[in-house]
């Protein structure tokens, strides 16, 4: 037993004898590229900061991990980006459109005996849009989102009466306009039924054109209200 013992020490002596020290680890290693290293001010300055839910990237991801399904997410993206950039770019045309009719309006006042309502109209509705819009873009461009959300959801006793006098005064132009358009002649100025070719077939397509708009949006409503139908009769 004593002499197993002794060849069994002996093994496992040279066993360790076998084995390697670890490395020893000096403050002094790995310090020759210390001094090129970005200081933690400068990293933490140079870190951009994370997407806002106000930014566009930040709604969109927001709407992307809220949506239900691809189709819901489409008609949420959509709507963000009319909101933004195209939102914009309809509101210049549509403040356009009045300070073009209140243009034309003020050029040819006396210019349409056959019906004098008409440049009257147009001068009206051009100044009534003209100041609708821009206080719209004001508003847009002094508010968050949620602000404007917010606005939304009260009811502006003024602009409700601004609403129903510019759908009145629209429905009361659309008179003038179409019953004048098979009593009229632009050739001789001086007669009673003379009214300016430009004035009136402006006049005339500017008008329809908010029928044709509204027909064209309520067909792109019905068109997603069925197709988002049966994408979920689909998916059921």
């Amino acid at each position: 037993t004593t002499m197993a013992t002794a060849i069994s020490y002996k093994a496992n002596s040279g066993r360790s004898n076998d084995v390697e020290d670890p490395p020893r680890y000096s403050e002094n290693d790995n310090t020759a590229d210390r001094d090129n290293l970005p200081s933690y001010e400068a990293t933490a300055l140079s870190q951009d900061p994370p997407p806002s839910y106000e930014s566009l990237y930040g709604r969109i991801k927001a709407a992307r991990s809220e949506s239900t399904g691809f189709l819901n997410f489409m008609k949420t993206f959509i709507i963000i980006i009319l909101s933004t950039i195209g939102f914009t770019i309809i509101l210049g045309v549509f403040i356009a459109i009045p300070l073009a009719m209140l243009i034309m309006g003020s050029i040819h006042l006396d210019h349409c005996p056959a019906e004098r309502m008409i440049p009257i109209y147009l001068i009206v509705s051009g100044c009534a849009g003209i100041v609708r819009n821009v206080y719209s873009l004001i508003q847009r461009c002094r508010k968050t989102e949620q602000e404007r959300e917010e606005d939304q959801a009260k009811v502006n006793p003024a602009e409700s009466v601004a609403n129903c006098f510019l759908i009145a005064w629209f429905i009361t132009g659309c008179v003038y306009i179409y019953r004048t358009r098979n009593s009229f002649q632009h050739d001789t100025k001086g007669d009673s039924d003379y009214c300016d070719y430009n004035l009136y077939w402006f006049a005339f397509w500017i008008t329809t054109a908010v029928y044709i708009i509204m027909a064209a949006s309520c067909f792109c409503v019905c068109c997603l209200g069925c197709l988002a139908s049966f994408v979920g009769k689909n998916n059921e």
